[in-house]
């Protein structure tokens, strides 16, 4: 292939395209921002600082994220938007020069049971793939080996008719899958304490329910077992036969009509894991939680032993390795285990995740196994995992936005965090950064710093600049900049102790 090196393709004039290189924002009044006007470098990294309350997130995530998210979301149609959040301008006069934002905040991730750490750095899909390829036995392909996909067997006849008669085809299809069948790939098994759902010394019709929010008028819960047909609502639950106690405890999904209104009835066990049990327990209302965990035990699941996966998926191993087995191992030690591995044929799937992973460990989280759920990770725990999923990225040309990510961490894995922001930034993608630590201040390319005070006494640019500017700047962030708490010579002396022993949760050993 040739290429054009002329003068036309490599001109030494910039192209017109190359002035777009700043975000401008004038006259932002969100919230206690007044007329705010900044221009910030793309490409770079920016950080925002100032006491808190100032108007820092205000100006970062209210006017300019926001505005982005909002103006991508008008490019899909009406219909599809109908199914978005309704995001309002900013109140801001203009601005100019806005990428796509993607916000990595320290709201935790999904409260999916199925979430898990694995599943949210892409490291699980990586792995599927590796040990489709290298497993032994050979089980299938890469959906074989996920616990979020079940394994279906499907057959049926097709009949052919090619102008010479009829002819009748048997089929049967196989749709591999590594879900375990007892816990649904959630690697936990519910033990529902009934007394807790009814009282069967009352009937159906006579308010029975005992389950949070199920009102006796309700057509969704109470009425599609009292109204339907199904089950008779004057008689007391502990007169149910056998087999109306297994219909109404475990009864097959069905359309039934109640009032001229379509409902779809199924048994009670169903119905509450359904809509209380898939959920992540800490992501329910806090009345629904209580009920949650006075009326259901929670155990590993027997078939899996909490791994999620299918005895299938488990037997397939490399080295006497199973997948159930390295995602059980801390990222450090799974990290050890893939650079041994000397397999020219997915080397390239070796090398990228072997960085991912290594990426994780750079960025203090080596402790945590890929199979831990997403649910238990800590705010600055899950923005740290999110910003590995977009180190792995292909996009550039991208607005990062950050909220404080070094909340919590330790001097040692703030070098690291910076590390990970500047490795945004040189991959062509500009970073936004609310932030008051000093040591991520200075490796900031650009500083804004808001202030004076919080609320309404502040909302103003008291600096835009380099950190020699700041230094001298004579703000509160910059006389403060280069203070450091000292450690106390003498400390007070205990009174008592609490004792704590036998903790393993997690990595607790």
């Amino acid at each position: 292939m040739s290429k054009d090196t002329g003068t036309d393709a490599h001109s030494s004039e910039s192209h017109v395209a190359d002035r777009h290189d700043l975000i401008r924002v004038h006259g932002a009044r969100v919230n206690n921002l007044k007329d705010v006007s900044v221009e910030l470098p793309k490409r770079r990294l920016t950080v925002f600082t100032g006491v808190s309350g100032s108007g820092k997130s205000s100006l970062v995530f209210g006017t300019i994220a926001a505005e982005s998210q909002r103006m991508i979301n008008e490019t899909y149609s009406a219909f599809v938007q109908g199914f978005m959040p309704t995001i309002a301008r900013p109140d801001v006069d203009v601005l100019e020069g806005l990428t796509t934002a993607i916000v990595v905040d320290q709201q935790r991730l999904g409260a999916d049971p199925r979430s898990t750490v694995g599943t949210a750095t892409d490291t699980n899909a990586m792995l599927r793939i590796l040990f489709s390829r290298l497993g032994t036995p050979y089980i299938g392909p890469p959906s074989a080996f996920a616990f979020n996909v079940p394994k279906r067997v499907a057959s049926g006849a097709m009949s052919i008719d090619k102008g010479k008669g009829e002819k009748v085809v048997v089929t049967k299809a196989v749709y591999h899958g590594g879900m375990c069948a007892r816990c649904e790939g959630r690697g936990t098994a519910s033990d529902i304490d009934l007394t807790q759902l009814y009282d069967d010394s009352k009937a159906l019709g006579d308010g029975a329910f005992t389950i949070p929010g199920w009102k006796q008028d309700s057509f969704w819960t109470t009425r599609v077992y009292t109204d339907s047909g199904i089950l008779d609502p004057k008689k007391p639950i502990r007169d149910f036969t056998a087999e109306e106690m297994a219909e109404f405890l475990h009864g097959e999904p069905r359309k039934v009509k109640v009032d001229g209104v379509n409902l779809n009835y199924e048994g009670l066990i169903p119905k509450i894991q359904k809509s209380m049990l898939s959920k992540d327990k800490d992501s329910l209302q806090p009345h629904v939680r209580a009920f949650v965990e006075r009326a259901v035990a929670f155990t590993s699941c027997p078939e899996c032993g909490g791994s999620r996966l299918s005895e299938e998926a488990r037997s397939s191993k490399i080295g006497g390795v199973s997948i159930a087995d390295a995602c059980a191992m801390e990222v450090r030690d799974l990290a050890a285990w893939i650079r041994g591995l000397d397999e020219p044929s997915v080397a390239p799937l070796l090398a990228k995740l072997l960085h991912t992973l290594d990426s994780i460990v750079r960025i203090g989280l080596g402790y945590l196994s890929l199979d831990r759920p997403a649910g238990t990770l800590s705010g600055g725990e899950g923005q740290r995992i999110k910003m590995i999923r977009h180190l792995g990225s292909s996009l550039t040309d991208t607005t990062y936005v950050f909220d404080e990510p070094t909340t919590g961490l330790h001097p040692y894995d703030i070098s690291r965090m910076n590390d990970l922001l500047l490795e945004l930034r040189d991959k062509g993608n500009t970073v936004l950064v609310v932030e008051h630590k000093p040591e991520t201040i200075a490796i900031a390319d650009h500083i804004v710093d808001i202030g004076p005070r919080a609320g309404s006494g502040g909302g103003q640019v008291m600096f835009e600049g380099t950190l020699d500017g700041l230094r001298a700047g004579g703000t509160v962030t910059g006389r403060h900049f280069d203070d450091r708490a000292a450690v106390k010579d003498t400390v007070r002396k205990p009174n008592g102790h609490l004792e704590i022993r036998g903790a393993s949760t997690h990595n607790l050993a």
